[in-house]
C-alpha cells in the first residue's frame, strides 16, 4: 500500500523527468564523488583534495557531453557539465618526479578518471587541499588557539561565572525580597522558573495574545524543514537524479515557496510591537525621545509592557552574537569529514570576515553574499524595520483616527516599490529560481536572494501589515467591539488556512510565466499576501474566534518551547550544517533522510536553546533592565 501511494506521489515527477533513458542515464559520470578521507589522511603522505571541475568533449564529435549539455538545460536538473570530486591523491595518482604543486596534481588525477568517458576536465574551483600534517596537527591540537578564540572562551567562562555566583546569591537569600537585582538575574534556578512558567492571571489583553507562541513554534519548526531540504542539495548526493526528479513536483513547492513564512514572523513581530507601545500609550504619552531607549531595550529582549513576566520580545544581541562567535572561532574546528572545510570551514571564515557587521545588524547589507549563518538575515531586517515601525507607531499613536489609512496607503506603497525595483533590476521570488543549482550554492551569487530576499524592503509590506493589524486590533478592544458576535467575519478566518496553502502551492503553475511585468507583480503581492492571510488568522485568534487554529496554538506547551524561539533559530543552522557535513560519503537523499535530519535538527536545537535561553538570554534581559530601570 505504501509503495502505491509513493508511486502515486512521484508519478507527476517520473513523466516529466525521463527526459533521458535509464541506459543513456548510466553514461552520465557521477556528478558527486568522495574517497575515504580518514583513511587517506591517516597515512603519512597523505593527500586529500576536494573541488568542482568543468567538462569538455576530449574529441568531436563527444555524444557522451552533448548529452550532458542538453540534459543540464534543464531548470529541474544539476549542470551536468561541471563534476564535484573529493580524491585520495596519494593513493589514486602517485606524484610525478619534480611535481609539488598539489591541485596540478589533483587536477591531473580527476583527468585520468574522465578519459574512460572520453572527456577532459579542467579545474574549475579547489576546496582545499589538505595533508596528513596539517589532519594530524588539528586532530591533537598542536596548532595554537587565536586571538578570537581566546576571546570567546573567556566570554564563556564569564557567563558561566556570572551564572554560578547569580544561582549561589539567589540559593543564600531565598526569601529575602531586596535582594540585588542585577545579580539575581543570573539566578539559572529563578530564570529556568520563568522558562516554564505559566502567566494565567496576567492582563486578559496579554493573555489573549497567548497563540502567539503556538505560531513562533510553528513557524520555527517549517524553516528548519525547508533548511534541512536545502542542505542537502547544497552538498554532495549519492543520487541527484531524485532531486532532479522531485524539483518538477507540485508539493515540493510547499518548501521552495514556503520559505515566505518567515514573513510571518516579521509582521508578528511588529504587530506585538505596535500594540504593547498602544498599550503603554494608555499610561503615558509617547514621544520620539523614547526611542532609543526603546532601541536599547530591542536589542536585548525588553520593551515596555504592562506585564513585563509575560510579554517578552526577542532579545537578539547576547544569544545572535555568542552564536555567530561560536560559529566565527570554533566551528571550523569541531568536526574532522571531507566536507567539512569547504561547508562548515568556509563559512566559519565568512562570520569571523563578517562578524563586526552581524553585531551592527548590516550583515544583509554590506556583502550580503558572503553568508555566514543563513538565517541571520533575518534577525538583521527585524532589527532594521524595528526602527522604522517604533517610530511609526509613536507618529500614529497620536493620531489614531487616521492611523489605518496612513498604513494602508504604506502597505500599497511598498508593494508597489517592491514591484517596480523587481521590474527595474530583473529580481525574482526565490520561486523562480529554487532549483537544484540556484540551490547548491545556496543562491550565492543571486540578486534576487542578495538584493531582495535578505533586504528590508523586501520585507517592509509585511513590517506596515504588522503596525495595521495591531492598530486595528487596539481600536476594536478601545471600542468595545466583539468580533465573535459577527457570523460573516468566520469565514475568512476558517478559509485562511487553505488559501495559504493553496497561495503556497499555486506558485509550481504560475512560475511557468517569466514575463518581466508578471514576475514583478508576483514580487509585490507574494509577501503581502501571504502576510495579510495570516494576519487575519492571528486576529481572529486574539479576538475571541474559536477554531481548530486556537485550540492548537493555545496549547500550554508551546509556551516553553515558544520562549525558546529565539535561541533555536540563532543555533539551528550551525546544527544542521554539522550534521550532514560530517558525513563521510554522500548522503542518499529521499523523504526520509530529510525527514530524520529534520527532526534530529529540531530535537539538538531545542536541547541547546535550553541553557541558552536560561543562562544568556533571559539573564542577559533582566541584568540590563535592573541596570536601567
Amino acid at each position: 500500500m505504501e509503495g502505491v501511494l509513493l508511486l502515486l506521489v512521484l508519478a507527476p515527477a517520473l513523466a516529466h523527468a525521463r527526459d533521458v533513458t535509464d541506459e543513456q542515464y548510466s553514461q552520465f559520470p557521477r556528478l558527486f564523488h568522495l574517497d575515504d578521507y580518514s583513511s587517506c589522511l591517516a597515512r603519512p603522505g597523505g593527500l586529500y583534495c576536494l573541488g568542482s571541475f568543468h567538462i569538455a568533449p576530449l574529441s568531436e564529435p563527444s555524444p557522451v557531453y552533448n548529452m550532458l549539455k542538453e540534459y543540464s538545460e534543464d531548470v529541474h536538473h544539476f549542470n551536468r557539465t561541471e563534476l564535484h570530486r573529493g580524491y585520495c591523491v596519494s593513493s589514486r595518482c602517485p606524484a610525478l618526479a619534480g611535481e609539488r604543486n598539489a591541485s596540478r596534481r589533483f587536477s591531473r588525477c580527476a583527468g585520468l578518471r574522465a578519459r574512460r568517458h572520453a572527456l577532459r576536465l579542467t579545474l574549475h574551483m579547489l576546496r582545499y587541499c589538505r595533508t596528513h600534517a596539517q589532519e594530524y596537527a588539528a586532530q591533537h591540537s598542536s596548532e595554537p588557539m587565536d586571538e578570537p578564540q581566546k576571546l570567546f572562551l573567556l566570554v564563556v567562562a564569564a557567563l558561566l561565572a556570572m551564572n554560578v555566583i547569580g544561582t549561589a546569591y539567589d540559593l543564600l537569600t531565598d526569601g529575602n525580597d531586596k535582594k540585588f537585582a542585577a545579580l539575581s538575574a543570573w539566578s539559572m534556578r529563578s530564570n529556568w522558573r520563568r522558562l516554564t512558567a505559566s502567566y494565567e492571571d496576567c492582563d486578559p489583553r496579554i493573555s489573549a495574545l497567548s497563540p502567539v507562541q503556538g505560531v513562533r513554534v510553528l513557524l520555527l519548526v517549517l524553516i528548519i524543514a525547508a533548511h534541512s531540504g536545502c542542505v542537502q542539495v547544497a552538498l554532495y548526493i549519492s543520487n541527484p537524479r531524485w532531486i532532479e526528479q522531485m524539483s518538477h513536483h507540485p508539493l515540493l513547492m510547499l518548501f521552495l515557496n514556503g520559505t515566505s513564512v518567515v514573513q510571518v514572523f516579521i509582521m508578528l513581530s511588529n504587530f506585538l510591537l505596535a500594540y504593547n507601545l498602544l498599550l503603554y500609550s494608555k499610561v503615558q504619552r509617547l514621544s520620539f525621545r523614547m526611542l532609543p531607549y526603546i532601541t536599547i531595550k530591542r536589542i536585548v529582549r525588553s520593551v515596555i509592557q504592562l506585564d513585563i513576566q509575560y510579554k517578552r520580545r526577542q532579545k537578539i544581541s547576547p544569544v545572535y552574537l555568542l552564536v555567530v562567535g561560536y560559529a566565527a572561532t570554533w566551528w571550523a574546528s569541531a568536526g574532522a569529514s571531507p566536507l567539512w572545510p569547504a561547508a562548515v570551514g568556509a563559512e566559519s571564515a565568512a562570520c569571523r570576515r563578517k562578524f563586526w557587521t552581524h553585531a551592527f545588524y548590516l550583515n544583509n547589507l554590506i556583502d550580503p553574499e558572503d553568508i555566514c549563518l543563513v538565517q541571520t538575515w533575518f534577525l538583521a531586517v527585524d532589527m532594521q524595520l524595528y526602527i522604522l515601525a517604533a517610530m511609526l507607531t509613536v507618529y500614529l499613536s497620536s493620531r489614531r483616527e487616521r492611523a489605518l489609512l496612513v498604513l494602508a496607503s504604506l502597505v500599497a506603497a511598498s508593494c508597489l516599490l517592491n514591484g517596480l525595483l523587481a521590474y527595474a533590476f530583473d529580481w525574482k521570488s526565490l520561486m523562480f529560481i529554487a532549483y537544484p543549482g540556484p540551490l547548491s550554492r545556496m543562491y550565492r551569487g543571486l540578486p534576487s536572494f542578495s538584493r531582495l530576499y535578505e533586504a528590508p524592503w523586501g520585507s517592509l509590506p509585511p513590517c506596515l501589515m504588522g503596525l495595521f493589524f495591531a492598530f486595528l486590533h487596539f481600536e476594536l478592544q478601545e471600542a468595545g467591539v466583539k468580533v465573535s458576535s459577527y457570523k460573516w467575519l468566520k469565514l475568512p478566518y476558517h478559509v485562511a488556512p487553505v488559501a495559504i496553502v493553496a497561495w503556497i502551492l499555486s506558485g509550481h503553475w504560475l512560475r511557468a510565466y517569466s514575463a518581466p511585468w508578471f514576475v514583478a507583480g508576483y514580487v509585490a503581492l507574494e509577501r503581502p499576501l501571504l502576510s495579510c492571510l495570516s494576519g487575519i488568522i492571528l486576529l481572529g485568534m486574539f479576538n475571541g474566534l474559536e477554531g481548530w487554529q486556537k485550540q492548537i496554538f493555545s496549547w500550554r506547551g508551546w509556551q516553553v518551547m515558544g520562549r525558546m524561539s529565539l535561541a533555536v533559530l540563532a543555533v539551528h543552522w550551525c546544527v544542521n550544517m554539522g550534521i550532514a557535513a560530517a558525513r563521510h560519503q554522500p548522503v542518499h537523499s529521499s523523504l526520509l533522510s530529510v525527514t530524520m535530519e529534520w527532526l534530529a535538527t529540531t530535537c539538538f536545537s531545542y536541547l541547546i536553546g535550553i541553557p541558552l535561553t536560561v543562562m544568556v538570554e533571559m539573564p542577559a534581559q533582566r541584568f540590563v533592565t535592573a541596570l536601567i530601570m
